[in-house]
């Protein structure tokens, strides 16, 4: 088991790839880490093909450290997306949905969850959890935190009985409870109780008039990420799924968090959304000591504008190319210019985490 220096930022490879990038982009960055997603590998590979062929790691050509999903958040969106088929549902027995490829029905369950994650081969596997939805009641939440824990219990099941006692893996539990404090500490003792290597902030705690608080100021729930952190006992791994700005991780890292993972570098890299140095942009965004900046370059300001994204970065985009260049190949939808942001966006976030060691 690899064993990286926390905290640490782990991209998303969602269907294999951190998009825009290759894994040989990732390792001059110096990223320590992918998390990939379950569900979308199985659907559009086959777990038992990444088996034969020798795990995802060998597949991928990656070295360092990888986490697999549960599958169960993807499942979940699917099932209350908007126009899903009624066939789409979540029970105890686990997730019930229409493959939208193939038009067949397929059951997700913490039990075929393992098995998919066992068949990839990764360093970090999670268990199948049950997100709460924001429009839920409390006797809807109180039934999902029930639930969650079912599922964790039959999942650490499978888990052992198909890697015996000493796996060199780790597993991960999520804990739930939406914006109740106390379904969150149920959740948090009960899975603490079950004894696992990782224990996840399961669904994102954000300030809106639907997911959580009404009437609240915009942003990440911090006063929640605390409490849950607090829950857990400094000996386990803590893992804020999906908490993503670089500020916001910084208060994470704060209160005890150690692994975080987001989209936000990836796919703002592809709307022109840099990260960038303090001084370098045009909004500065500020933790107790630490600031950065935010760079739009698709902006008209940047059109003849010949300074790299951030002087004082090193990355192939910020030695090589300048702004008005990157803005050109980025509003023309070039995946050069992809490419180039997203190594921007990365190098900043890893070099963020540095600064947090």
């Amino acid at each position: 088991m690899i064993k990286p220096k926390f905290p640490i930022f782990l991209p998303d490879a969602t269907y294999g790839s951190v998009k825009s990038t290759t894994f040989n982009d990732l390792k001059e960055i110096g990223t320590p880490g992918v998390v990939t997603t379950t569900l979308h590998i199985e659907n559009a590979i086959g777990s038992e093909y990444i088996k034969e062929f020798g795990g995802i790691k060998k597949f991928f050509g990656w070295e360092n450290l990888l986490l697999t999903d549960s599958g169960g958040w993807q499942v979940f969106s699917l099932i209350n997306s908007k126009g899903a088929s009624s066939k789409n549902k979540a029970t105890e027995a686990g997730c019930s949905f229409v493959d939208e490829k193939t038009g067949k029905q397929r059951l997700l369950t913490p039990e075929s969850s393992i098995q998919i994650q066992y068949n990839l081969d990764p360093d970090i596997l999670t268990v199948l959890d049950f997100p709460i939805l924001g429009n839920a009641t409390f006797a809807q939440r109180k039934e999902c935190v029930r639930i969650n824990t079912v599922w964790a219990k039959r999942a650490k099941t499978a888990y052992v009985n198909t890697y015996g006692d000493s796996s060199g893996k780790l597993l991960g539990a999520v804990i739930q409870g939406g914006n109740d404090f106390e379904l969150r500490k149920q959740s948090a003792q009960e899975l603490l109780e079950l004894d696992f290597d990782l224990y996840n902030f399961g669904g994102l705690p954000l300030h809106t008039p639907i997911t959580w608080k009404t009437k609240s100021e915009e942003g990440f729930y911090h006063e929640m990420l605390q409490y849950v952190s607090e829950l857990i006992p400094s000996s386990k791994t803590k893992y804020a799924m999906g908490v993503g700005q670089p500020t916001d991780i910084a208060f994470c890292v704060d209160v005890g968090w150690q692994i975080f993972d987001s989209v936000l570098p990836t796919r703002n890299a592809r709307h022109g959304y840099l990260y960038v140095s303090e001084g370098q942009g045009e909004e500065t965004k500020s933790y107790k000591n630490l600031s950065h900046d935010i760079l739009r370059v698709k902006k008209e300001d940047y059109k003849f504008d010949e300074k790299p994204v951030d002087a004082n970065c090193k990355c192939e985009c910020c030695t090589t190319v300048s702004r008005a260049y990157l803005r050109h190949l980025i509003r023309i939808n070039e995946p050069a210019g992809f490419r180039l942001a997203t190594i921007h966006n990365l190098w900043f976030y890893q070099r963020w985490m540095e600064k947090l060691n």
